[in-house]
């Protein structure tokens, strides 16, 4: 895992220990762990790059850690 995917991870996608899970169908007290980092990572990466690239502009407006992590990962 890169260090921007580390850093970005460990702030995002957690739910607080006194949160209960929104889908309360769940009964793994674990959960599944899904790597969405990863699966847009993977995405963008067979993607056109101009849509690639307009997607990450956008992006950054909004959430310019994550595009910036984003960026990494497809860089590196």
């Amino acid at each position: 895992m890169s260090a921007s995917r580390r850093d970005y991870d460990k702030n995002k996608n957690s739910t607080p220990k006194n949160q209960e899970p929104e889908d309360k169908g769940a009964t793994d007290e674990q959960g599944i762990h899904i790597n969405g980092f990863a699966q847009v990572v993977a995405m963008l990466e067979v993607a056109d790059p101009q849509f690639r690239e307009s997607l990450l502009r956008r992006l950054a407006q909004r959430d310019p850690r994550l595009a910036r992590s984003l960026r990494n990962d497809l860089d590196g």
